[in-house]
């Protein structure tokens, strides 16, 4: 998923850029959007089979949840086949549509006469990891069910629920306090007040100071 965040990264960068540009410095590249929807398609496809693994997915289950263990299992491993079967018709389209763009030697019809294979062959690879991601998963659930383990199998392909992302956050807050709290953070932050100019007296010594 990090090739899809430096997509986004680099869609954000660019057309900073070009609006700095045309601001300050009188010119425009002329190509952020062509740029741009390149990377939105490369960075989507390429983000799909991460997401299938992490649980990220948008579900309707409202219905599923309330079905037995026993139901529900065959109902996630159905949810899962109808993924395959639908990845594959992408993973056909898209593949066809670079081979064709490969064969015909096809560009963009922009200054930068991009070959339309290159961000085409990208967004196409990413629905193959996707293919292979919902694979993975489908073989992983026959083996669960086989061996009769169907707790971990639910949990595996259950959607996130709001403990899940609860659970993640406090992870994230819990780092984000352990890296604070690190000697070197500490240390650093000593410093930074020891040297702060015109600081204000304590209390301690300001009652000396007027004692005296």
């Amino acid at each position: 998923m990090w090739i899809a965040g430096f997509c986004y990264l680099l869609i954000t960068a660019l057309i900073c850029f070009d609006i700095f540009a045309r601001k300050f410095l009188g010119f425009s590249t002329e190509s952020t959007t062509e740029l741009t929807g390149y990377l939105m398609a490369v960075g989507m496809s390429w983000g799909l089979a991460g997401t299938l693994f992490e649980r990220g997915h948008v579900r309707i289950d409202v219905l599923v949840q309330r079905m037995p263990l026993r139901v529900r299992v065959w109902l996630h491993l159905a949810s899962l086949l109808a993924l395959v079967i639908s990845t594959a018709f992408y993973v056909y389209g898209a593949v066809s549509i670079a081979r064709d763009s490969f064969a015909f030697n096809a560009t963009d019809l922009t200054t930068l006469r991009t070959p339309l294979v290159l961000p085409q062959g990208l967004w196409a690879s990413g629905f193959v990891l996707l293919l292979l991601a919902a694979l993975t998963l489908v073989l992983r659930s026959v083996g669960q069910l086989m061996r009769g383990d169907l707790g971990a199998m639910d949990r595996a392909l259950m959607a996130r629920t709001y403990e899940d992302e609860a659970a993640e956050t406090l992870e994230a807050v819990a780092e984000a306090q352990a890296h604070m709290q690190a000697p070197g953070y500490s240390s650093t932050k000593v410093v930074a007040e020891q040297q702060a100019p015109n600081q204000t007296p304590s209390v301690s010594s300001t009652h000396k100071r007027g004692s005296q």
